[in-house]
């Protein structure tokens, strides 16, 4: 069936029988609509009018339209399709589908589907079903929907029906871009069974409970999406990155340490996992299956070719009336008129004739709101030698936007755009005036028996990613490779050495050369903890010797000492623990530039002893005598700092915490007069 036999079959005259069961205001309302509906209007027209422009009508309300349209069908099984929907359906098809939704539900309904009763529309403020009741009086489900997303308005009246569950289960089972017919769909099933909707929202909330983040990780790869090859490479390239730079750091470790054979498996087993991670996912570039991104958008190929839009039952109708007139005027624009019948009367004059049609526009319609592709879809419809202008509602409503394009006429498609395009005029009338004017005078326009017309858009090729394998091996990568991929594996590395070294700073203190009151407590508290652990489970482990130290430490701990006795308690029970750990090791005794390094290994000529030797642990045995002055463990007060070798004659640092003479210094430090 033809967009035209569509528009006759939505509004054929109303019969008597069908007039006699309204009642006397759904008539008046119904002659009204019909009036200034389109098969009206061609009754009307089918002679031409004694004056330009004698066809203009006032605007109607889009409930006033639509209540006409729905009186002439039958009552208990109305759907009304307007042809100016846009998406990839023809209005017949939706209007089947509609009633092969709601047939089944066995009450009476009454469907409007049309791109122009929402934004800046009555179903804004809820008004357009409850109009459409009002006008057509009769009990049923009442629904308006868009061509495309959630339905507008959704009413019972007179019959129990759940429409709280039919919205409920499209919110929670489609897309917000769903095709009407879909919409219509799953309305009608959650109405019939209130039980769908409560599925639907289950799902939807298992859905909403799943990781999101790897869902869009996921969605992020796919080989389909615009830059899924890119990503995925980039992604597979980092993790090589990562491989090469973590095994040429082991293989360094294991030079080192003499462990030349595990080096030479270790480089091996790097290579082969990164060259792993590079070529394994990319079988699953190639084969995914085409979709998604790579394939234009069907929408785009139909403005690539006449007669540009899918839905041409407005386009057919506006050409049979222009066809007896050179201006319509399409009575669901709510615009002003004035001005119109002096325009229409212009719009001949000139070597080149001019056709306008001011109609309502919207993102939803079939040009999806821009008039240069309703004007495009016109004049190819249309097929008449001419100048299709089309006039319509701007975004905001405030102005008129005007669209052009031609048939049988040589000139290009810029020159047509380029005079008209920032018109902005409060009224219809004023720019069809001013975009005729501005042709006649800025574009050379001649008749042509063979000109073809191509608009500008429809020179847009659609924008499609290139090869998948040239994406993968060049889109991101070799940046992951040589670039992100080694700057993470560095980071970890760091982070690893960094992490390592605040752990054994914590342990034993060995990274600081400033101690203040609150960080030596908690030293000295976490080593005599260990003593007390050690000495309760394996006291038969601490050498005799150091049982008076163990002691010593412990009564001290419990005293409360502060500053150097604080330190040597620490130390002492540090000591205690190594000799019941390790029986038998060399005891050289602490560090002397800082006790709580590990114990000494060596001595060295250094001016920290009077004696000029001293016992150093390994790393400060390596270090030249100025360095080992500057890095000497100084204790915190609450004014200054000091070396802790400040007192040389306190029996700590006379007896190196325990390492000389350790009986006499235990019998000095449990003396009343140490107690702080």
């Amino acid at each position: 069936m033809t967009e035209t036999g569509l528009y006759a079959r939505l509004m054929p005259a109303l019969t008597l029988p069908r007039l006699l069961v309204r009642t006397v205001f759904s008539l008046a309302v119904a002659s009204v609509a019909l009036a200034a509906s389109p098969v009206a209007a061609d009754t009307a027209d089918t002679a031409p009018a004694d004056t330009p422009g004698s066809s203009i009508q006032a605007p109607v309300t889009p409930a006033e339209y639509y209540a006409g349209l729905l009186a002439a069908q039958p009552e208990d099984a109305a759907v009304v399709v307007d042809p100016a929907i846009g998406g990839l359906a023809e209005p017949a098809e939706v209007t089947e589908a509609v009633h092969a939704a709601f047939g089944p539900l066995g009450v009476p309904y009454q469907v409007v589907v049309t791109p122009f009763a929402g934004i800046g529309g009555m179903a804004v403020s809820g008004e357009m079903v409850p109009a459409l009741h009002d006008r057509l009086g009769t009990d049923g489900i009442y629904v308006l929907l868009p061509p495309e997303g959630r339905p507008l308005e959704v009413r019972a009246y007179g019959v129990d029906v759940p429409v709280d569950a039919g919205t409920r289960a499209v919110d929670a089972g489609l897309d917000y871009d769903a095709p009407a017919a879909d919409v219509a769909r799953v309305l009608a099933e959650a109405m019939a069974d209130p039980a769908v909707a409560d599925a639907l929202e289950a799902e939807a909330e298992r859905a909403e409970a799943a990781p999101e983040a790897w869902a869009d990780f996921l969605e992020d790869i796919d080989p389909t999406r615009f830059n899924g090859p890119e990503n995925l490479g980039f992604l597979a390239g980092t993790v090589a990155g990562i491989l090469v730079t973590a095994g040429g750091w082991a293989v360094w470790l294991a030079l080192r340490r003499g462990r030349g054979a595990v080096a030479a498996t270790t480089a091996a087993g790097a290579v082969a996992l990164a060259a792993a991670a590079v070529v394994v996912p990319y079988p699953y570039v190639l084969d995914a299956p085409v979709g998604g991104h790579e394939i234009p958008d069907p929408l785009e190929l139909v403005r690539m070719e006449e007669p540009y839009v899918v839905s041409t039952g407005r386009v057919e109708h506006i050409a049979e009336r222009l066809a007896g007139d050179p201006l319509y005027v399409d009575p669901l624009n709510p615009q002003p008129r004035d001005g119109l019948e002096e325009v229409a009367a212009t719009l001949s004059d000139g070597s080149v004739p001019v056709y306008a049609a001011v109609v309502n526009l919207d993102s939803d319609d079939e040009a999806e709101g821009d008039p240069d592709i309703l004007a495009a879809a016109l004049a190819s419809v249309a097929g008449r030698e001419g100048i299709y202008l089309v006039a319509g509602p701007a975004f905001d409503a405030s102005s008129v936007q005007v669209g052009a394009a031609a048939h049988g006429v040589e000139v290009d498609s810029f020159a047509l755009w380029s005079p008209i395009y920032d018109i902005e005029e409060p009224t219809p009338a004023l720019a069809v005036d001013a975009a005729v004017t501005a042709l006649r005078e800025e574009a050379e326009m001649e008749p042509a028996q063979d000109a073809r017309f191509t608009p500008q858009f429809a020179d847009d090729e659609p924008i499609l990613p290139g090869p998948r394998s040239e994406r993968y091996w060049s889109g991101g990568l070799w940046g992951g490779l040589l670039l992100v991929g080694p700057l993470v594996a560095a980071a970890v590395i760091g982070s690893y050495y960094l992490t390592v070294l605040l752990v054994r700073n914590l342990r034993s203190g060995a990274g600081r050369t400033v101690l203040g009151p609150r960080a030596l407590r908690r030293i000295a508290r976490r080593e005599t903890r260990r003593l007390r652990t050690l000495l309760s489970a394996r006291g038969d482990r601490v050498p005799e010797a150091y049982m008076p130290q163990a002691e010593a430490a412990l009564i001290l701990m419990d005293r409360g000492v502060e500053g150097l006795d604080l330190l040597g308690t620490a130390v002492l029970a540090r000591r205690v623990t190594a000799a019941a750990e390790n029986p038998g090791a060399d005891d050289l005794g602490p560090c002397l530039v800082n006790p709580l390094h590990p114990a000494a290994t060596q001595r060295r000529g250094t001016r920290l002893d009077p004696s000029g030797s001293g016992a150093l642990c390994a790393a400060c045995a390596e270090l030249t005598d100025d360095q080992r002055q500057t890095r000497v463990l100084r204790l915190r007060t609450r004014t200054t700092a000091h070396s802790y070798l400040k007192s040389p004659k306190d029996p700590w640092i006379q007896h190196r915490f325990g390492a000389d003479r350790p009986r006499t210094l235990v019998d000095l430090l449990l003396k009343e007069d140490r107690v702080h």
